[in-house]
């Protein structure tokens, strides 16, 4: 197939003979309708009688969105509101649209592509059934070239019938006989809020007599490297020969053409020395585009672009001496890499609204805390197409799972014949739209599934052999997992630990803090090759607090309190964080303050003490990094509004690629005489060793009880893998103060800093932070190039506890533009300065809120 390649560039004229017409809008109506109500009314047909009460509504969208934007509903987000719209899924709704063509476009062949609808639709166009769809996650397409009328007025109309009747969390998995996301049926972090709606976009392709379909591509790289096979097959029509092209930067990178046979053609480049493409903080991300051009004899031509990416992901064999375990470590262009995840779920309970500019925020706020995979979790979606695109761009690997999740009564998929039938051509459709992606590294058959019994899920299970085996056929590069957690243990425990401390493969739990000492003890015990799923739970930011409840009806934050018992009870730990603070938290501004400092600490811990486990342990994915509703307690580390809390920021440190942290049995010296903690290396690079690690203990009035100073210019570390670089201890009787902290800090030859971190521990219970003498810090913001410079020094005589900068406008950031902070959350010792650098999205002058347990805000 080899062959001269053609001049570089695209030849944008190519693309005459093929018009994209887009339906997509705010011109949309809708209407809902009892039953089949609207059969007797002709509610989808151009001269229905039936005119009134239609209201407005947005394509791609949501119903419940439609009706509060319609003013139908109260702010489902509000209170307890979202009680108030659950007859929404039990109607049937009409969604129309009146739209002309240019009657120059006659003569041409019509396509009708609906790329999502959720879930259950028939489709009508111009008072003609076109079909109907039973699927969410699958597009539907129909020729309607003798149906469309160019030049006219042309009426298109979605009947969706009510939403299915689904299980929430609590229940069966052998109920479900569907391919949707059950999240808004109520999960522990999603009230009951059944989407409904057209969730992607609906277009017209104009075409004539040529046409392609989009190519499925496999990409091979050599041992060496030193060449990539870029390969394919694609259906023609009206073409007997295609050429094909592989673009970098707009040159070709190969080329050649190929011929069809009836249809059906293959295609195999070869690309010399390839740019291989990596995963976030490990290199770059060159995106690759494939054209496929068909030519008719009458000159008519059709093109189609994918990009790909060129890299050898594989997953081998973590350090154990279980031979049973399954490979969990990533291998990527033949580099160990642990694994930095998080898990996803959808950013809006009304997933169908796209909100591009909160998915970038979020995404972005994951590669900035150097998250290299997420974890898009079994009871959410197969996202939409922007999501991939970017996690492309940005090195962000996707661990995908098919849309099934436990029941928590029992956790056994269906084997109903016709489920598995579903599963398997849902499958088909789905695999080959996405495997393109490079990010995309593993497939997973879902979340928390089990087999017969409650037993550990294997590879016996129908669905999940359904799905193994069209992953092996149509994507056969991909991982497959059969669920996640995988193993001879489900849970992360002391108990299972102590039973079968090799057992703990892929595990999952808890989500709870564990205690000021349980939480030490758990981590510190760790065995698991990996932890796709635990938590720590924290309150939502004050702000997001305020805006969805009342004033008087923020106390107590407790599942006592019917409004906290509604938005996250599951994961509301009053009773612990009262018993932390020595039952003193009065007000909900401190509460907040408590429990999110609870959450940073706790979940920091977790994350470095399994990391420093690598490659034992292969990947930590906290539970959650986003939430898709606005709840009073979460275990999200970034809220509804895409506002960090403090623990975001804590995980940003322990994922960082030059690491120094500390291993100790407890955060509280209660019953202690001495503090003790072991101190580690850790670096992505096994180059980056630093000259000097320093550590000290120092109390809240900034004195320093004991220093050590490591020269460790002579280390040997392996890349990713930690390194015990010496010890600390400090008498509890040298700390004068009640709270005190330990500080590291590694630097190099240059003393430039490499990293540094801090820990918080009192000598009694948390109270001790409740009392603190106040802080003064002087601040200054100044602009630079970069963004604003924040200055803050600690002008006063005790350390800064918690000091936490908010953007004022958090709530609005979609509009009004995000703020990103180089540094937050931080204790900030006497006579101390930090710079912080805050760039807005936008180009805004920040707006900041500066807090902390002893300062004014």
């Amino acid at each position: 197939m080899a062959e001269k390649c053609a001049e570089s560039g695209v030849d944008k004229k190519r693309r005459k003979n093929v018009k994209r017409i887009d339906l997509n809008g705010s011109d949309w109506l809708c209407k809902e309708y009892v039953g089949e109500d609207w059969v007797w009314r002709d509610g989808e047909k151009r001269n229905t009688k039936d005119v009134r009460w239609w209201k407005a509504a947005r394509v791609p969208g949501s119903v419940t969105d439609d009706m509060y934007e319609d003013g139908v509903i109260p702010d489902p987000y509000f209170e307890k509101n979202s009680l108030l719209i659950e007859w929404i899924p039990e109607r049937t709704w009409i969604y129309r649209k009146e739209f002309t063509i240019p009657g120059e476009l006659a003569g041409k062949r019509f396509f009708l592509h609906f790329e999502g609808v959720d879930y259950d639709a028939l489709f009508y166009l111009n008072d003609r059934l076109l079909g109907e769809h039973h699927s969410m996650y699958t597009p539907v397409v129909f020729d309607v070239t003798d149906i469309l009328e160019p030049g006219e007025k042309n009426l298109l109309a979605v009947v969706l019938n009510k939403a299915p009747d689904e299980q929430c969390q609590v229940s069966k998995t052998r109920y479900v006989k569907t391919h949707k996301s059950r999240m808004t049926y109520w999960w522990d972090f999603c009230p009951r809020m059944i989407h409904m709606g057209i969730w992607d976009d609906v277009w017209i392709e104009a075409t004539e007599s040529v046409r392609l379909s989009a190519p499925d591509v496999e990409v091979t790289v050599a041992e060496d490297f030193s060449r990539a096979a870029v390969t394919g097959r694609f259906e023609v029509e009206g073409a007997e020969e295609v050429s094909v092209r592989l673009l970098l930067d707009g040159i070709a990178a190969a080329c050649g053409k190929v011929r069809a046979n009836g249809l059906k053609a293959t295609f195999s480049l070869t690309v010399e020395n390839p740019k291989l493409w990596w995963p976030n903080g490990y290199g770059e991300q060159p995106l690759y585009t494939l054209e496929l051009t068909a030519r008719g004899e009458n000159g008519e031509t059709d093109l189609r672009r994918v990009r790909i990416g060129i890299r050898d992901l594989k997953f081998v064999k973590n350090e154990t001496e279980d031979e049973t375990a399954r490979p969990y470590t990533a291998c990527i262009n033949g580099r160990r890499i642990y694994l930095k995840g998080y898990n996803w779920v959808p950013i809006d309970v009304m997933y169908g609204r796209k909100r591009p500019q909160k998915l970038e925020r979020l995404l972005t706020l994951a590669k900035e805390a150097h998250v290299n995979c997420l974890r898009v979790w079994g009871g959410g979606l197969i996202e939409r197409e922007e999501f991939y695109d970017f996690c492309d761009e940005n090195g962000i690997l996707v661990w995908q799972e098919f849309i099934q999740s436990s029941s928590g009564i029992e956790n056994e998929p269906s084997r109903d014949p016709e489920f598995l039938e579903l599963m398997k051509s849902e499958a088909q459709i789905i695999i080959p739209r996405k495997k393109h992606h490079p990010s995309l590294a593993i497939w997973g058959g879902g979340n928390e599934l089990s087999g017969p019994d409650d037993s550990m899920i294997s590879m016996d299970e129908p669905v999940i052999r359904v799905l193994a085996d069209q992953v092996r056929h149509l994507d056969p590069s991909r991982y497959f997992l059969e669920s996640s957690p995988t193993g001879r243990m489900f849970n992360n425990t002391l108990e299972n630990i102590a039973k079968d401390p090799e057992g703990l493969h892929d595990v999952h739990g808890p989500w709870e803090h564990q205690g000021l000492t349980g939480q030490y003890t758990l981590y510190n015990a760790g065995t698991s090759l990996l932890s796709s799923e635990f938590g720590v739970e924290g309150m939502t930011n004050l702000t997001a607090l305020r805006k969805n409840i009342r004033e008087s009806h923020l106390w107590p934050p407790s599942r006592d309190n019917e409004f906290y018992f509604h938005r996250g009870s599951w994961w509301n730990n009053y009773p612990l964080l009262q018993e932390s603070f020595g039952g003193q938290l009065r007000d909900v501004e401190t509460a907040v303050k408590a429990s999110q400092f609870m959450q940073y600490e706790g979940l920091k811990y977790a994350v470095e003490a399994n990391r420093r486990r690598a490659f034992v342990c292969s990947g930590t994915f906290p539970w959650q990094f986003n939430e898709p509703y606005p709840n009073n307690t979460c275990t999200c580390s970034v809220d509804y509004y895409a506002a960090p809390k403090p623990v975001y920021y804590g995980v940003r440190t322990a994922y960082a690629a030059e690491t120094v942290s500390a291993r100790f049995l407890s955060q509280t010296m209660a019953g202690r005489e001495t503090f003790e903690a072991r101190l580690f290396w850790q670096s992505s690079t096994a180059e980056r060793v630093p000259a000097k690690i320093s550590a000290r203990v120092i109390a809240q009035d900034g004195a320093v009880c004991v220093r050590e100073e490591i020269a460790a210019g002579d280390l040997r570390a392996e890349a990713e893998k930690a390194v015990l670089v010496g010890t600390i201890s400090c008498p509890v009787g040298r700390i004068e103060t009640g709270v005190f902290y330990l500080a590291l800090e590694a630097v190099d030859r240059e003393g430039a800093v490499l990293a540094q971190n801090r820990y918080c521990f009192t000598k009694t219970d948390l109270s001790e932070l409740l009392h603190l003498p106040k802080a003064r810090i002087e601040t200054r913001m100044t602009k630079s190039e970069s963004g604003c410079m924040l200055e803050m020094k600690n002008v006063g005589t005790t350390v800064a506890a918690g000091l936490w900068l908010e953007d004022e406008r958090a709530l609005e950031g979609e509009e009004k533009g995000y703020l990103y902070f180089s540094e937050n959350y931080f204790y900030l010792f006497p006579g101390e300065s930090k710079t912080v650098r805050i760039v807005s999205s936008k180009g805004e002058d920040p707006k900041v809120r500066i807090s902390a347990f002893n300062g004014e805000d």
